[in-house]
């Protein structure tokens, strides 16, 4: 009971400053002002105020290697953390299960993204 306890109180110890730490970096970085956008009016429908979609390019250095990657630690992470009640031996299997799952998802994050894309960016 002892070393349940302490593991809780250890992890909830490193969660709060990398949760405070994690919100000061978003609030100190300042968003940028959006781009106004012309409303476009659809060919078949007079008067209509339907807004244009705005194409977004890719994030420079955003890679199929790198979202693979992120995937894999995740899902290696949470499934290590999802097999440990099954005697610390469902740790190791869950946790290459979740990494193969957790790469797959990042790689078709990436596909997707780069195909939505437009071609000259």
């Amino acid at each position: 009971m002892l070393k349940i306890s302490t593991r809780t109180v250890l992890g909830s110890v490193i969660a709060v400053p990398l949760i405070v730490g994690s919100g000061g970096v978003a609030a100190a970085a300042p968003a940028p002002a959006p781009a106004p956008v012309a409303p476009v009016q659809a060919p078949d429908v007079p008067g209509s105020g339907a807004a244009a979609p705005i194409a977004a390019c890719m994030a420079p250095g955003d890679s199929i290697e790198l979202r693979a990657g992120l995937g894999a630690l995740l899902g290696t992470g949470s499934g290590a953390i999802a097999g440990l009640p099954i005697f610390f031996v469902g740790a190791i299997p869950f946790g290459i299960i979740g990494g193969v799952v957790g790469a797959m998802v990042g790689s078709t994050t990436y596909a997707q993204d780069a195909w939505r894309a437009p071609k000259g960016c």
